[in-house]
Parts: structure tokens; sequence; C-alpha cells
């Protein structure tokens, strides 16, 4: 385990056999190892460079002894260790400015010698779905994603990825077309994002289903045709393209709606808002944050399992309770009363 800050094994079971001692000699550290003492001194002399333990003069050396009658003190662990990997980390910050730096000089080669590579051609829908996996893995900092249709089945597990991703600490941010979050299991899927901590937008549509990891890879299909998708797709490693691709997506962004009233949300059963003002009742959380992301009032019923009839009704509730008399000024006084 401690080879990851430049201590072989054979260190790190002497230092924790010192540690138990409290202080010792080779031969003693050898006897409570089981290592040979030549093993032991190597160890030691190792051990001491790193500044994790030190040798102190008794003043009853034994000079036929040599090195075998030297007395070893082990360092605070707290300390030492703790200066060790912070030294550590500070030469992983170095070696990453220099990856960075040939990667951009390799990337810059490849452009020159064969701008094919750059792209790769993913064909079928499992394939797809599989190398979506492998970006989620191999993002370190940040996803960015559009998301249009078609949409995922939302019974399957295709959540777990992400979860992993957000517990990780990666920030996601994503642009969802209105028509994502009125299909079945559209807005349930988004709030269980949220919830996890996905930032959310929405936008009556997107130009592209599209997923940037890092700013450095993406994955976008060749077809705009939503029946023809998934058979095939392109995947575009850092580039010129990858930038653009990034530029167009923090446009998108700032002209999205941000969903937030989607924490308070609960479709049904959520707390009431703190915000500023008298908060909205609990049940119509989820009908507003619906209206402000521009669900049309059969997707609302569907999402919230109620008739149209019923949704109806419960507008027209809504809407005395902000003294309003269409649905924009509804929105203006929810906005202005903090409900959204």
């Amino acid at each position: 385990m401690w080879e990851a800050v430049g201590l072989g094994q054979a260190e790190e079971r002497v230092y924790r056999a010192l540690v138990r001692l409290g202080r010792g000699t080779a031969r003693e550290c050898a006897a409570e190892t089981g290592l040979a003492e030549t093993e032991v001194r190597t160890a030691l002399r190792g051990l001491a460079g790193f500044g994790l333990v030190t040798s102190v003069d008794t003043g009853a050396r034994d000079d036929a002894a040599g090195a075998d009658a030297d007395v070893w003190v082990s360092a605070d662990p707290q300390v030492a260790l703790g200066a060790l990997l912070r030294r550590r980390r500070t030469e992983l910050d170095r070696m990453r400015q220099s990856v960075d730096e040939l990667s951009a000089e390799y990337r810059e080669a490849q452009l020159r010698d064969d701008p094919g590579r750059l792209t790769e051609v993913v064909r079928g829908g499992t394939a797809q779905y599989a190398r979506v996996q492998d970006l989620l893995a191999g993002t370190e900092k940040e996803l960015l994603t559009l998301v249009g249709p078609p949409f995922l089945d939302p019974a399957d597990d295709s959540l777990a990825p992400m979860q992993r991703l957000l517990e990780r600490g990666v920030e996601c941010r994503a642009v969802h077309a209105t028509e994502v979050l009125a299909a079945d299991g559209g807005w349930r899927q988004a709030q269980r994002l949220s919830e996890l901590g996905e930032h959310i937008r929405v936008l009556p549509s997107v130009p592209v289903k599209l997923v940037i990891a890092d700013r450095r890879r993406a994955l976008l299909p060749l077809s705009t045709r939503t029946d023809r998708m998934m058979d095939s797709a392109v995947l575009v490693r850092h580039s010129a393209l990858t930038d653009a691709l990034v530029a167009l997506f923090e446009q998108l962004w700032e002209r999205g709606a941000p969903l937030g009233a989607m924490d308070r949300a609960r479709i049904g059963n959520g707390a009431p808002s703190a915000s500023a003002g008298a908060p909205a009742p609990a049940p119509d959380d989820a009908l507003l944050a619906m209206l402000a992301a521009g669900l049309k009032d059969e997707a609302i019923a569907r999402q919230l399992r109620i008739s149209e009839r019923s949704l109806r009704r419960r507008m027209s509730v809504l809407l005395g309770r902000l003294a309003a008399t269409s649905r924009f000024q509804a929105g203006v006084q929810a906005a202005r009363r903090g409900w959204l």
C-alpha cells in the first residue's frame, strides 16, 4: 500500500515494527519482522532518507558491533507520513502538468500526421452504450450532456453509472429537451439525477444528443433523425472540434431554464420550500416546476398521474392563490414570491 509514496514492503514492515517497539536496533527490528538484518539495515537507511526514522546516540555504542548497535527511533507517523504525502501530491501535480503538455504535443502531431485518428465511428446502440459507460468511468472533473430523444427506458439501470460519477465529486451539468422530461418516467428520472447532484436546465429542444467528458472527449450521433440516432455515433478526441462542442453546450446552458424547483418537487409528497415569501403548498411544487420547464398539460397530468380534468382544477386553484389570470402572469407571480 505504501508503494504509492515510494516505500517498499520491507520498509513498511520495519517502520511499523519500530513504531510498535518505540526504539530499537536493526537486530531487534529483524526479530520483530522476521526479515534478515541486512535487509532491515537497508530499509532503515531508506526510511531515514524519507525522514521517517532517525538514529540516536545512546552513549553506550559498542565499536566492535558497528552499525548493528545503532538505535533507531520512529518519527511521529502523523507528521512524517503527512509530509511525505504532501510532497508526493506536489510531485504528482507537476507530473500532471507535464502529461498535459505532452498530450497537447501528441494531439498536434496526430493532427499533422493523420487527422482521422481524432475521430472514431461507433456503430450500433450496444456499442454506443458501452462507450458512454467508458466515458463516464474515465471522467475525472466534469461531464457535460445534451439530453434529447430518443429517451432511454427509465426502468433500466442507466442511472447507476451517473450516481457513481456524482459520488466521486465530478461536476455534472445537463441541458434537457422538454420532450425528454415529458416522456413516461422522464420527469422522475430528471428529479432523481437532480437529487443526486446533477445541475439540470431545460430548453424546448436540443440540436443534438451529446456527451462531453472533461472537455477532452465527446460522443454524438451521426444522424439527426431520431429513429436513426442509435445506428452510429462519432467519438471525438481533444481537438478544435471538441472545443467547438463545449462552446455549443455553454451557449445552450446559458439559454436554458434552471429547474430551480426540482429539489422541492417530490410529486405529491414533498416538503414546502423555505424560500423568500410564503411557500407554495407541497402539491404545487411539482406542478410549478413542470410549468416552468414548458411541459404541456397532457405531459404534466401523466407525470402527476392525474387526469387532465383534475389538472385543470389544480391550475385554477393555483392561479387563484397567485391572483393571476394567465399562466404567464402566474409564472411571474410565483417567481416574485420565491416559489420558483
